[in-house]
């Protein structure tokens, strides 16, 4: 992953590896490190999601590493859920707690977020330079900073001051915001994600990409950007910045309604938008009708077809949208939109039943291609289903305008073969 790391607020570097002049590059940063009161940093880490994994490995790294700033590491995170109250199998361990596992670092859990506020240090293990807290929005003890010579500093995916709060990427995402960032900042335990700036970095969100990927490349960043503060450990402290309260903003909290797929009123690529947005945390969704048994479908995997590959119906604007089109042996099944637009899906699955392929709902449900439509709305278990109603002044495309043999200028994502989750 090429990453460049420009617009760092507050930071310098006084030295730069280059491939050219390996040897002198190499000299110049042991002597950086030699001079550096921070070389042996000791660090708690307090997290728990993929987020902050990425953060976590990055500074592994340095921890491995001969000239690297981290001399230790103790992670603290949430609790391993078993199976019964004698622990004898694990069935959710935090993906943190696995990375500490195979480094073999000691950790420390928390029940919930509720005992974070009383929770305390082991008393024959308190001496840290410094803590972190990385995609977690915990309340930590008040005096909990003053146990660190260096306090606590969070690493908050989000430009502060914008989109103080939980689930910043997703917002962002769902408001088709082009740009997030990664903020290091100290934790104000009185307010909420509105400590002191102390460095930060833009992202712009690829083309296509996802909630879950966007995150990993945030975690990344993060976890390099609180390296270099951690190598200018003094200066960025006396630089730290105030957040400017005229252009703060807080994150909302959604709630699984968002994704339900309205076919009525949204088109391939709002459904894929928001399904990117979503990806990872709410899972789209739509109501399917077996006999008089309404019951939710949930979507994993879509994508937008391109125009210039061939409908699996050649007459499939007359079918309503939400209709199902399949092909034995094509790996996806082809749904129209209100704008003639189609989906292709390869993963979903009904609500409490196991994830399927595309071909595999194919052979449990449908008989006849286009036959069956995803709904809206459930309906009455006894009413026939009633006929889709376009929107007033709705006009029906042509064929030629959404079906394009000869390609199309528009740019389409990727086919994601490989799913996240």
């Amino acid at each position: 992953m090429n990453i460049l790391f420009r617009q760092v607020v507050q930071i310098r570097v006084p030295w730069m590896i280059t491939r050219s002049n390996g040897r002198l590059a190499n000299v110049r940063l042991l002597q950086a490190q030699q001079n550096n009161p921070n070389k042996h940093m000791k660090v708690l880490f307090i997290g728990k999601d993929t987020y902050s994994l990425e953060i976590l490995k990055e500074l592994t790294k340095s921890f491995d590493s001969d000239v690297g700033v981290v001399k230790r590491i103790r992670l603290v995170c949430p609790t391993p859920a078993y199976t019964n109250e004698k622990r004898k199998k694990i069935i959710w361990k935090s993906p943190v707690n696995e990375h500490a596992d195979h480094m073999a670092l000691p950790v420390s859990h928390v029940n919930n977020r509720y005992e974070m506020s009383r929770w305390n240090l082991p008393s024959t293990d308190n001496n840290y330079d410094v803590a972190v807290i990385a995609g977690i929005e915990w309340g930590l003890p008040a005096d909990f900073s003053k146990k660190f010579p260096l306090g606590v500093l969070s690493v908050h995916p989000s430009l502060l001051p914008r989109l103080r709060g939980e689930e910043p990427v997703l917002n962002a995402m769902m408001a088709k915001q082009p740009v997030v960032g990664v903020t290091v900042s100290k934790y104000d335990p009185t307010g909420n994600d509105s400590g002191d700036i102390l460095a930060q970095l833009p992202y712009k969100i690829p083309n296509g990409y996802r909630r879950e990927e966007v995150i990993r490349d945030l975690g990344y960043i993060g976890g390099n950007l609180l390296i270099k503060c951690f190598e200018n450990m003094e200066e960025v402290l006396k630089s730290a910045k105030k957040q400017d309260e005229k252009l703060v903003s807080y994150t909302r909290e959604y709630n699984s309604k968002v994704g339900k797929i309205n076919w009525e009123k949204m088109t391939a690529h709002d459904i894929v938008e928001r399904y990117r947005a979503l990806q990872g945390k709410i899972p789209m969704y739509s109501i399917w009708r077996m006999k008089t048994i309404m019951t939710k479908v949930f979507i994993y995997d879509m994508y937008v077809a391109d125009p210039s590959i061939p409908p699996l119906e050649k007459n499939f604007l007359k079918y309503p949208p939400g209709s199902l089109f399949y092909k034995r042996k094509v790996q996806y099944l082809e749904v129209p939109c209100i704008d003639g637009s189609r989906l292709h899906i390869t993963r979903l699955g009904r609500e409490h039943r196991t994830i399927m392929t595309a071909l595999q709902f194919v052979n449990g449900y449908l008989r006849v291609s286009g036959a069956l439509r995803m709904l809206t709305e459930p309906v009455e278990p006894k009413v026939l289903t009633p006929p889709f109603e376009y929107p007033e002044g709705y006009v029906k495309p042509e064929l030629d305008q959404v079906y394009k043999p000869n390609g199309s200028d528009e740019v389409y994502a990727p086919k994601y073969l490989y799913p996240l989750n």
